[in-house]
């Protein structure tokens, strides 16, 4: 069932997207424009070939959040203008969407093996990269036509995903009500059971690549007198490149916690309670077309501090136009 909640708080959930969606479509696009301007070199890089389809699919969900408005079926007590079949569709993108997710597992992964294994970008894009790749998309491709093609995605609160359906049917016993007892069962298979994963995985690679900086400045310190010249230089680039690669990766976690716990609560409510509260609705739709947002300053970050070094008399904003836009100025 669903908590009976203000038509205010529902409304709110469905047209904040609008902006959030607008902001993070925005902020992966200026990744995108900034790898595919110096593709010749930026292309080469598996980190930003991950990042180049985290944003691909950002771009397609916060879009299809922005659009939640057109796509939510009307007549349900909120001002929309879709049906049972733009609903289906929101689905569809929704779960597809949800690659994005996964990509910061791919992303953590590929940093782990980096650091901690010492495999190169050659040998990251040989096997791991591929495979990675394909399980990701296919996957989500796969669970998104299954859920089209069974009816799962109904209306919740504020958007169309993997619920009971018709919507609020628990709450009519002359109403049928399909997928009542298993559309968490769904939802956890499709959806959060990979988000889950990517909190372990991330977590714990994040973990190791920490513990793995941390040995590596306690060498240089305790060899550093010992040590030739050239060999400490080694050493400090080595445990330089690993703490900004940390770092980076951190940034990026916290960027997807930030984002994607808030669809973890609504799961574990609407699990625990069997009721989807309407103002967790309105988190998940606020925080999760974010990513890119979020993620286009993360991005910028490590080429803005090279560019402030380089360029000590330009502006903030001749710095940001030349991490973004290389060919503006």
């Amino acid at each position: 069932m669903f908590v009976t909640a203000s038509s205010h708080v529902r409304t709110a959930g469905i047209y904040i997207p609008l902006l959030t969606g607008t902001l993070s479509v925005i902020g992966s696009g200026s990744i995108l424009y900034s790898i595919w301007a110096r593709r010749s070199t930026k292309l080469k890089d598996p980190q930003h070939r991950i990042l180049g389809m985290m944003s691909i699919f950002d771009i397609g969900y916060s879009i299809n959040k922005a659009l939640t408005f057109l796509t939510y079926p009307s007549g349900l007590g909120v001002p929309t203008f879709g049906n049972d079949a733009t609903c289906a569709l929101q689905g569809f993108f929704t779960q597809f969407g949800y690659a994005t997710g996964s990509y910061n597992l791919v992303l953590s992964i590929y940093y782990y093996l980096i650091i901690n294994k010492g495999m190169s970008k050659e040998e990251f894009a040989k096997v791991w990269e591929k495979v990675l790749h394909g399980i990701i998309i296919i996957c989500h491709l796969s669970f998104a036509i299954i859920g089209v093609s069974i009816g799962l995605y109904n209306p919740t609160p504020a958007f169309c995903y993997i619920a009971p359906g018709p919507y609020d049917c628990a709450t009519n016993p002359d109403v049928p009500c399909r997928f009542g007892k298993t559309a968490a069962y769904f939802y956890e298979a499709f959806a959060q059971g990979w988000i889950q994963l990517a909190y372990v995985v991330i977590i714990l690679t994040n973990l190791l690549i920490y513990l793995s900086v941390r040995r590596q400045e306690k060498l240089m310190k305790k060899y550093q007198t010992q040590l030739e010249a050239s060999r400490l230089s080694d050493m400090e680039q080595k445990s330089s490149y690993a703490r900004s690669v940390f770092i980076q990766s951190i940034l990026y976690v916290g960027a997807f916690f930030l984002t994607w716990s808030w669809a973890t609560i609504f799961h574990l409510v609407w699990w625990i309670t069997g009721m989807s509260s309407s103002w967790i609705t309105l988190l998940v739709n606020t925080f999760i077309p974010l990513q890119g947002f979020f993620n286009a300053f993360i991005y910028a970050r490590p080429r803005y501090i090279r560019l402030k070094k380089m360029h000590g008399d330009f502006s903030f904003t001749q710095l940001i136009t030349l991490v973004f836009l290389p060919q503006a100025l």
